[in-house]
């Protein structure tokens, strides 16, 4: 092998390899672009389904006379304000007979 040939083969070699770089970058850089083609149609997909999952009960669910009697209660919203069972009657109401027997007993022991 004379030193032209050498020189010739290296320039070969090298022409090669950067071919081959090239070659593995485009292909890289493609599947890249497929992948994320792929995922972002996917996400729209995933969010257009979730959305609808969201929204349905929104449009098709509950009638808006439930839920005005969900947030203001049987009597409407005049009447929110109004004194319900359970509530709290204040320090100056009278106590239940039950509390007042209640009371007897704890101070009769």
């Amino acid at each position: 092998m004379t030193p032209r040939e050498a020189v010739e083969a290296a320039e070969l070699a090298e022409a090669e390899t950067a071919y081959r770089h090239r070659l593995a970058r485009e292909m890289y850089q493609a599947g890249q672009r497929a992948g994320f083609d792929v995922g972002y149609r996917q996400a729209r997909a995933d969010m257009a389904a979730r959305w609808a999952q969201i929204a349905r009960p929104v449009t098709h669910g509950i009638s808006f006379a439930e839920l005005e009697e969900r947030r203001w209660g049987p009597s409407g919203r005049a009447h929110f304000a109004d004194p319900r069972p359970g509530d709290f009657p204040g320090r100056a109401a009278k106590p239940h007979a039950q509390r007042e027997a209640q009371r007897e007993m704890e101070a009769g022991a």
